[in-house]
């Protein structure tokens, strides 16, 4: 029998939450959503807000050697949200003085420039965060870098172990 079979012959036995992987990502995913919650919430954020904000820096420092401006689809793929929800978060954003909307390349996309507050809140957060995150996965120890390519897989990304940045 291969790996795989072994893995869904186990998945198929009825067993408690505590052995459904699916329930596992969830709890996991809602205890370290508590922590980052409370981290930009002390900022007058949202969590999709600073996932946006911060999608939008990186997007924008990517793009430094052949400017182009951000579109809200294009944000709202790289984040992986959807792009209704997406764009109501980008207009309080932008009402918030965090970033800066504009007529796009056609007439129905916006273009996404972050201001000077926008850019100021990510490059603050963004440490801090990272910080959150290396308390709540330091439990991982050795295996840190192997739950973030199995998370990668998992979301359709190719595995990249022993990156942190998106490319």
């Amino acid at each position: 029998m291969s790996d795989i079979e072994q893995a869904n012959e186990a998945m198929a036995r009825p067993r408690g939450p505590d052995d459904s992987p699916g329930i596992l990502l969830w709890r996991a995913a809602n205890a370290w959503q508590r922590d980052i919650r409370g981290l930009v919430k002390s900022r007058g954020l949202t969590q999709a807000q600073f996932v946006l904000l911060s999608g939008l820096h990186h997007l924008e420092a990517r793009t430094v050697s052949e400017p182009a401006p951000t579109t809200q689809r294009a944000l709202a793929a790289y984040c992986g949200v959807d792009t209704t929800m997406a764009s109501q978060v980008l207009r309080q954003l932008e009402a918030a003085g965090q970033l800066r909307r504009a007529p796009g390349a056609d007439a129905r996309s916006r273009a996404l420039y972050l201001t000077d507050r926008g850019r100021q809140t990510v490059t603050e957060l963004e440490p801090e965060v990272r910080a959150v995150d290396a308390k709540f996965f330091a439990v991982l120890g050795g295996n840190a870098e192997m739950f973030k390519a199995a998370l990668q897989v998992l979301i359709g990304l190719p595995p990249r172990l022993g990156s942190s940045r998106r490319s």
